[in-house]
């Protein structure tokens, strides 16, 4: 074979095998930088000043910022508990106990116009020690996040309170994190 050629099939091989394992590392599937709690995912050194080019990437493409790693912890899902892709035409109630954090968040992004729902602990109809939320298109009694012609419903559940989340560890049963389960569909 000619070497100009095979220096370009190298040339070709390696960008390609590049752009691929990039693409792959940035996703919540990665094995080295994602941690996985259930259905719920985590990029715990995001807001770390020394963090990976990876996880920069990520949230850069993304058009996010990360919040500093000691003060934020931020869950991501666009799955049920049963796995499934979140989708619009379905209603799904959210589940927690009230989270031992100064503040905490639940937003439901991928809305139409890319307007998020936000819900905090200080919009929360409840009584008790537990939590609900539905997530529908239509309108639910209590505490309801609109999915609106979501193209791609996630939910994104952030914990505000360094102290408490490093004396609770990162564990999925220490955070006590978010249930999600399909109530029906239409």
């Amino acid at each position: 074979m000619n070497p100009s050629v095979r220096f370009a099939v190298s040339v070709l091989v390696g960008v390609t095998v590049g752009i691929v394992s990039a693409r792959y590392m940035t996703t919540e599937q990665s094995p080295f930088f994602a941690h996985k709690y259930g259905n719920w995912n985590n990029w715990p050194v995001a807001g770390n000043p020394a963090n990976n080019p990876y996880t920069q990437a990520k949230f850069i493409a993304n058009g996010q910022l990360p919040e500093h790693f000691s003060e934020v912890l931020t869950f991501y899902r666009s799955e049920d508990d049963g796995g499934d892709k979140l989708t619009e035409d379905c209603t799904y109630l959210m589940s927690i106990d009230r989270p031992t954090a100064r503040r905490w968040s639940i937003t439901l992004t991928g809305n139409a116009g890319g307007a998020p729902q936000v819900l905090t602990q200080n919009d929360v109809i409840s009584m008790g020690e537990k939590v609900t939320v539905l997530l529908s298109n239509s309108p639910q009694p209590g505490n309801w996040l609109r999915m609106s012609n979501a193209d791609d419903p996630r939910v994104v559940f952030r914990l505000y309170d360094g102290d408490t989340i490093t004396a609770q560890g990162t564990g999925s049963g220490a955070l006590g994190l978010p249930s999600l389960t399909r109530v029906s569909c239409s």
